[in-house]
C-alpha cells in the first residue's frame, strides 16, 4: 500500500467514524501522524545503561589437560573454521577446516584421532566453488558457504552435494553477495523457522566508502526459503566505525537461543535483539585495548575484537580481543594478524555485563583455533612463535572459569 493511499484510508475512516466534517486541527493531526510514520524507521537501537562498574571476578585458568591430533602431510596446522559437534550416541566431533583448502577433516574428540576428511570438489556438478566455511547441522548434513556462489550447500561426509538453495535467484532489493560461515571473526549461519540469516561482506572497495555512510550498509540477509525472496537486516556499522582513513567491514554475527547478536570488531558496542529489529547496543571495553586507536601499517597493527562466542554449558559469553601490536623484528604484517602476540578473553554473563577479563601469556597460544566443551574453553597452542610448536601436531590445551 503506498503512503498516499494508506493516508486517505486513514481519513475516510475518520469521516465514518466521528460522521461530521473534520476540523482544521483533526487534520493537522492526522497530518502529523502521517509524517510520523513516513519517516519512522523499522529497526530501532537503544543504548543500554551500563554505569555500574564491571565486577572482574571471574577468570580463565589453565587447566592441565590437552587434546592432541596427529595430522598427516595432507592437513595444514591452522583453520578458520572449526565446529564441535555432538552425534545423538554423545560422540564429539571436531569439524576443522584444513587451512584455506576446500578440505574439511573430523576428527574424533575423545578418542583425538582423525575419523574422516571431506573432500569438496571445487567445479563440475558436484562442485561448491572454493568454500568460505560450513555450519554442521548433523555429523552428515553440513551447510557450505562458497567464496563467489550465491549458494548454500547442503553436503554429506563425503563430500556429495544433497541439495542447495540459490539465493541469487530470490527477490531481492539489496544486492545479496556470496555469505560466510567461520568461526575465524564468528560470522554464522542462522536458522529460525523457515527463514536463513546469512552473514555477508558488503563488497565495497575503499572508494565508495568515501560516499556512504557505515550506518546505510547492509551486511546481514534474511533469506526466506518458503516465500523465495531475500532482504536485509535494516542494521549497519556505527556512525564512528571508520576514522582515520581506516574503513573496517569486519563484524561478527550469530543467533543464540533464539537472539540475534553483532560483534563489530572494531567498536566497543556489541548488538543483540531478540526480534531482528529492535535492538540493544551494549558497551563492552577491554581494559587491555583501544580499539579506536588506529596505527599505521609500517609501525605495527591496532587492535580489535576478533570475535564474540557463546558458551552454552556455563552461560557466558567470551570477546576475544586482539592487543596493539608494535612491529616486530623478523615478522611479516599477516603473522601479526594470524597470530597476535598479545591478547586477551574478556568474560560476560548472559545479560552481556562484563565479569572478567583474562590476560594470556605472548607468543603461546593462537586465539583463532579455539572451541567450546562441556569441560571448558579449547584453545589451540599451534602457535609457529610457540617454541614447542609442532608443525605435525594440533594441540589444544584447556581453560576453566573460577571466580577469583
Amino acid at each position: 500500500m503506498s503512503k498516499l493511499k494508506w493516508f486517505k484510508g486513514c481519513l475516510r475512516g475518520s469521516l465514518l467514524l466521528k460522521r461530521n466534517v473534520i476540523t482544521g486541527q483533526s487534520l493537522l493531526l492526522l497530518f502529523v501522524v502521517f509524517l510520523i510514520s513516513c519517516n519512522a524507521k523499522n529497526d530501532t537501537v537503544k543504548i543500554k545503561d551500563n554505569s555500574k562498574p564491571p565486577l572482574y571476578n571471574v577468570e580463565l585458568k589453565k587447566n592441565e589437560q590437552r587434546l592432541t591430533f596427529e595430522l598427516n602431510s595432507q592437513i595444514v596446522n591452522q583453520s578458520v573454521c572449526l565446529i564441535p559437534y555432538v552425534a545423538p550416541d554423545s560422540t564429539r566431533y571436531l569439524f576443522y577446516r584444513s587451512g584455506h583448502s576446500n578440505n574439511i577433516c573430523v576428527f574424533n574428540i575423545d578418542a583425538e584421532k582423525l575419523t574422516n576428511t571431506i573432500k569438496l570438489d571445487n567445479r563440475g556438478s558436484n562442485g561448491v566453488g572454493s568454500i568460505k566455511g560450513f555450519e554442521v547441522i548433523s555429523y552428515d548434513s553440513i551447510y557450505i558457504t562458497s567464496a563467489f556462489r550465491r549458494k548454500l550447500f547442503l553436503v554429506n561426509q563425503q563430500g556429495k552435494v544433497i541439495s542447495s538453495i540459490d539465493y541469487s535467484s530470490y527477490k531481492q532489493e539489496y544486492h545479496i553477495h556470496a555469505g560466510t560461515s567461520r568461526t575465524l571473526e564468528n560470522m554464522r549461519v542462522g536458522f529460525k523457522g523457515s527463514k536463513i540469516y546469512l552473514p555477508f561482506y558488503p563488497g565495497y572497495d575503499k572508494g565508495n566508502y568515501h560516499t556512504i555512510a557505515p550506518e546505510d550498509i547492509r551486511f546481514i540477509a534474511e533469506l526466506d526459503t518458503l516465500g523465495k525472496t531475500a532482504k536485509t537486516l535494516n542494521i549497519g556499522f556505527p556512525r564512528n566505525y571508520w576514522e582515520d582513513d581506516f574503513y573496517p567491514s569486519s563484524f561478527g554475527f550469530f543467533i543464540e537461543n533464539g537472539c540475534f547478536y553483532i560483534n563489530y570488531i572494531y567498536d566497543n558496542t556489541v548488538l543483540s535483539s531478540i526480534d531482528s529489529k529492535n535492538w540493544v547496543s551494549t558497551e563492552i571495553p577491554s581494559k587491555y585495548a583501544n580499539v579506536k586507536k588506529t596505527i599505521p601499517r609500517e609501525k605495527g597493527l591496532g587492535a580489535n575484537y576478533t570475535r564474540l562466542v557463546f558458551d552454552p554449558f556455563r552461560n557466558v559469553f567470551y570477546r576475544f580481543v586482539r592487543h596493539e601490536q608494535k612491529k616486530i623484528k623478523n615478522r611479516i604484517h599477516t603473522d601479526l594478524v594470524r597470530h597476535p602476540q598479545r591478547f586477551s578473553i574478556i568474560i560476560l554473563n548472559k545479560d552481556l555485563n562484563i565479569i572478567g577479563e583474562t590476560n594470556f601469556p605472548p607468543d603461546t597460544y593462537d586465539p583463532n583455533g579455539f572451541f567450546i566443551a562441556k569441560e571448558g574453553l579449547y584453545l589451540s597452542r599451534s602457535n609457529p612463535f610457540n617454541p614447542e610448536y609442532d608443525v605435525n601436531v594440533l594441540e589444544f590445551q584447556l581453560f576453566n572459569l573460577f571466580e577469583k
